[in-house]
């Protein structure tokens, strides 16, 4: 029995995070203040826990979502929101790492992603800011273009509408300056932390209990049940757990899966021009780390990158005025002019796998009553969106298409082997 190796409670993101100041904090929730039963136990109240919960309401069972701050309060609101189909790893890489096969059905599962966010809450996207923008991946260099090329002929090739804009094009219709860039049709943009709270008001009058300030420090299995044993003593006995919880994730699995980083971010002041917000795409480059930015819906651009390893918290802090200034270097360099004032800057930390996609599902080698959905790199969201219906599927003990894509079972090691770190019993 572990508890969490990073104390967490405060250490997911740091600074103004933009969301948070634009709608507030909101109502405090209620914490646990006893020991409880119930049928699924969500650990995380982010917008992947938000979804996960939406997804399994409709079987009628008692569900409990516990989170060590509030509703959003963690990795979603420090997240900058770019929903893509564009997965990190392009898709040319991916089909070396895992087939072209299994490539392929990533790349098309975050494609049909955004069709099942839109049948799915039709009246409740527009609420949260969503709107469909196209995405412009950018060459970051000269050596880029002929990857990028390839990446534009694998991606036509199965069926997503993208088109080569050269350096002439670029600069005229975006103002970049870069020396070539993919043009993607499908993208979007979202205030996650309004989608997340409002999918939690949704459940709730559904019945779904959610507890705030309640971490979680252990998963113990036991016969009858699986225990979730917080930091204030008490402890939820779950037929089912599932774990949401970001990068924090980690600490309830036998060992990494994925690394943690920080990211950095900033937004200015709205523009006086705002057509030109109204109509900016999705905006990243082929370089790693990646600049990234979109506009907002009160006007402003948002930009975000300088990534670096994860240390601690007070590292991360320490290190916000330096790599927000790097940001504002890089977007002069792209576009050659000053960048508006900054209102605000902030940083978050995030994991990400060695092949871009998420872990979804059950463990091999761990208790099966216990599945983690682990969304992580740039497509977040987007996988979360199919978290909900893999999980269900699993709670229903059925096998989901995208088991072997987006499961662990891809890695092709039984984790149980190695040591035991956040869940004990199993």
């Amino acid at each position: 029995m572990w508890p969490f190796k990073r104390n967490s409670a405060h250490t997911v993101r740091s600074g103004e995070a933009y969301w948070l100041l634009r709608n507030g904090i909101g109502d405090a929730g209620a914490e646990l203040t006893g020991s409880i039963d119930c049928d699924i136990a969500i650990v995380g109240a982010g917008i992947t826990g938000a979804l996960v919960a939406d997804a399994l309401v409709s079987l009628g069972r008692r569900i409990v979502v516990l989170d060590a701050r509030d509703v959003a309060q963690g990795s979603t609101a420090a997240s900058t929101a770019l929903l893509q189909y564009e997965i990190d790893t392009h898709l040319i890489d991916l089909v070396r790492m895992l087939g072209a096969a299994s490539a392929i059905r990533a790349y098309r599962a975050c494609a049909a992603s955004f069709t099942l966010l839109e049948q799915r809450f039709p009246d409740l996207l527009p609420h949260a800011g969503y709107e469909r923008r196209p995405s412009l991946y950018l060459a970051s260099g000269e050596k880029a273009v002929d990857t990028l090329r390839a990446e534009l002929n694998a991606r036509r090739n199965i069926g997503l509408a993208c088109e080569w804009l050269e350096a002439d094009e670029l600069q005229r219709r975006f103002g970049c300056r870069r020396p070539g860039a993919i043009l993607s049709a499908l993208g979007a943009q979202v205030d996650p932390y309004r989608l997340a709270r409002a999918l939690f008001a949704g459940v709730a009058r559904h019945g779904v209990r959610l507890f705030a300030r309640t971490k979680v420090t252990e998963i113990v299995s036991e016969p009858g049940a699986m225990q979730v044993r917080t930091a204030g003593g008490h402890t939820v006995n779950a037929a089912q757990v599932v774990v949401c919880a970001g990068y924090e994730s980690l600490n309830f699995l036998p060992r990494d899966v994925a690394d943690v980083n920080n990211t950095f971010a900033l937004v200015t002041e709205p523009l006086a021009k705002r057509e030109w917000i109204d109509t900016l795409p999705l905006l990243w480059e082929s370089a790693r780390p990646y600049l990234y930015a979109r506009g907002t819906p009160d006007g402003r651009l948002l930009i975000g990158g300088a990534d670096v390893p994860f240390k601690n918290a007070a590292a991360r802090d320490l290190l916000l005025p330096r790599q927000v200034h790097r940001l504002q270097q890089q977007y002069e360099e792209l576009f050659g002019a000053e960048l508006p004032p900054i209102a605000h800057a902030w940083a978050g930390s995030f994991a990400e796998t060695r092949d871009g996609l998420p872990f979804i599902g059950r463990v091999p080698g761990v208790d099966p009553r216990l599945q983690f959905a682990l969304c992580y790199g740039g497509n977040g969201i987007t996988y979360s969106v199919h978290a909900g219906d893999m999980v269900r599927a699993g709670i229903e003990g059925r096998a989901h298409e995208l088991d072997d894509v987006f499961g662990f079972g891809r890695m092709g090691t039984d984790l149980s082997t190695s040591r035991q770190r956040g869940v004990a019993g199993s």
